[in-house]
């Protein structure tokens, strides 16, 4: 007598419903994650050949650019001397990079005094340099950290050139702000009565 066996096969649907549930979760996790997920921006403003301001005149720091979701690369600021190789690579320290703030950059052009050595005629120490001046506050503009540098400075250690805001409690970021304001400080000095920024400017957002 012949006898005939029904095996029964296992449901595979069943089997793979929690590995489906586990694919289609992590999907929308991960668009929830991507969507919450800001991008970082750069807002270039418009060029303009600025004429100097003249010698002890008080300097004006116009705005050239704005990022969104934006920070300062911290680690290469405070290492000047081991990244600053050219201009150029002094410049990229400047720039901005992915983060959760919004960036401002400044560029203050004038003429200034540069070195003078025995036997050189004082009015050819007249020059153009240009300081930088770097902002990024929180969506509300209040300032979280600032810096400052002069673009020309030529003088080992670079870092001697560098401020640092030492004020940015309660402060906020606003048109024709004096850069006193932020009590600028040296990174690294050597006198106590050389350590603060002299100079007067300032800030233009237009």
């Amino acid at each position: 007598q012949n006898v005939t066996c029904h095996i029964k096969q296992p449901d595979l649907t069943t089997k793979m419903k929690p590995f489906t549930l586990i694919f289609i979760s992590t999907l929308l996790l991960t668009g929830v994650c991507y969507s919450q997920t800001k991008s970082f921006q750069v807002i270039l403003s418009p060029y303009q050949n600025d004429h100097p301001t003249e010698v002890d005149e008080p300097q004006i720091y116009r705005l050239r650019k704005q990022a969104l979701n934006a920070d300062f690369n911290i680690v290469k600021l405070t290492n000047l001397d081991n990244h600053r190789k050219d201009s150029i690579s002094l410049r990229e320290i400047f720039e901005p990079v992915n983060g959760n703030y919004i960036y401002y950059q400044f560029v203050s052009t004038f003429n200034g005094r540069a070195l003078v050595f025995p036997g050189e005629d004082l009015k050819d120490s007249i020059k153009i340099f240009h300081d930088i001046l770097i902002v990024k506050t929180n969506n509300q503009n209040e300032i979280i950290d600032a810096f400052q540098y002069t673009l020309e400075w030529a003088e080992r250690p670079c870092q001697y050139d560098l401020y640092k805001s030492s004020n940015t409690s309660n402060v906020t970021l606003t048109e024709n702000m004096e850069i006193s304001t932020l009590k600028f400080v040296r990174t690294e000095y050597w006198d106590e009565n050389d350590k603060f920024l002299k100079e007067k400017g300032t800030i233009k957002m237009k």
